[in-house]
């Protein structure tokens, strides 16, 4: 049976004990995003309230970052928390790259396979081997000032890779210990078009499967309110829905067409929430998320749970206040939670 995490977020001030109430109903793991907060300081927050549960990023931006740097902070968290860090590195889009990070986003699954092979090249020098990384794009030629280091035995720290496609699928599989699937996903986008995906990769990269972690996120909105937890289901929906690269999700289940139904209600209506979940038919729902009362929730995650070895609970966010989002994340807990 697959384990469970949380996805977490909100202010500082109420986040570690989020973490601390995540770890008391029994989940394995606690996540935090970098939409908005930086995640490495997210996942310290966590990591010190916490003492059992793994913490990990879904996701760090990389390429933002010199991966000697993101390496570093790993080692570091890690050393602190008792090997219980999980550093989830994702590409991001192009735009948002270059024109709020002012960095480079050619060649995105190329450079991410090499961002994690500098990474390893740094913690690999921390246990004292001589090693170096020289990539194309990246390179590791030597150790930090105090030369290499002495934790002959300690574990190399775990990294995973957000992937959607088949070239950054590619990259995770070769040099990653696990991928992070995408929470807009549905049973048969999984089954058909991701896990044989992941197979196939492993396969060319001579890995076998039991050594790599297949983690997938899912679109979770409770409420007592039915229509409540629905509506806020299709907001997400409608946002992910609105990038092209996401048309095979929908095309997996015959719903390809609403790609660009979705687009031309954002762009006419300049981005209205209500046009945009009004463009998602009710019926389509239940193929890209899980939503409804608790009753009618409880007995859903099995259908994506059985195909991985980690899920990852989250609620909608795209349109959703804080107070909202707080009362979902206590309803998932209150749920879904071993102990709740």
């Amino acid at each position: 049976m697959a384990t469970r995490g949380m996805m977490l977020g909100g202010p500082y001030d109420v986040l570690g004990d989020l973490a601390r109430e995540v770890e008391r109903r029994g989940f394995d793991a606690a996540w935090v995003a970098e939409t908005g907060p930086d995640s490495i300081i997210q996942a310290t927050v966590a990591l010190q309230a916490t003492e059992r549960i793994d913490v990990g990023t879904n996701i760090t931006l990389a390429f933002p970052r010199s991966p000697t740097v993101t390496a570093l902070s790993t080692w570091d968290l890690n050393t602190l928390s008792g090997e219980r860090f999980v550093i989830g590195l994702g590409s991001q889009v192009r735009r948002i790259i270059e024109e709020r990070f002012s960095s480079a986003f050619d060649q995105p699954a190329k450079r991410m396979a090499e961002y994690v092979q500098a990474m390893q090249a740094v913690w690999r020098m921390e246990r004292g081997e001589r090693v170096t990384f020289d990539g194309d794009i990246y390179q590791v030629l030597r150790p930090g000032l105090m030369g290499l280091g002495r934790a002959h035995d300690r574990p190399m720290p775990r990294v995973h890779v957000a992937a959607v496609g088949p070239l950054m699928t590619q990259a995770a599989a070769t040099h990653a210990d696990g991928i992070l699937g995408h929470p807009f996903t549905s049973e048969r986008y999984l089954t058909d078009d991701v896990l044989p995906r992941i197979e196939r990769a492993l396969s060319e990269a001579g890995r076998p499967r039991e050594e790599f972690r297949v983690c997938q996120g899912v679109i979770l909105c409770i409420s007592d309110d039915r229509e409540t937890a629905v509506r806020e289901a299709k907001g997400q929906i409608a946002f992910y829905g609105t990038t092209p690269n996401y048309r095979p999700v929908f095309a997996s289940n015959g719903d390809e067409w609403l790609t660009d139904e979705l687009r031309r209600v954002f762009k006419e209506t300049d981005r209205d929430y209500d046009a945009l979940v009004a463009a998602v038919p009710d019926e389509v729902v239940h193929r890209y998320a899980i939503a409804g009362t608790s009753d009618e929730v409880r007995d859903r995650l099995h259908d994506i749970e059985r195909h991985v070895d980690h899920l990852i609970l989250g609620g909608a966010w795209y349109g959703v206040d804080g107070h909202r989002a707080a009362e979902n994340l206590m309803a998932i807990m209150e749920t879904f939670g071993p102990t709740g």
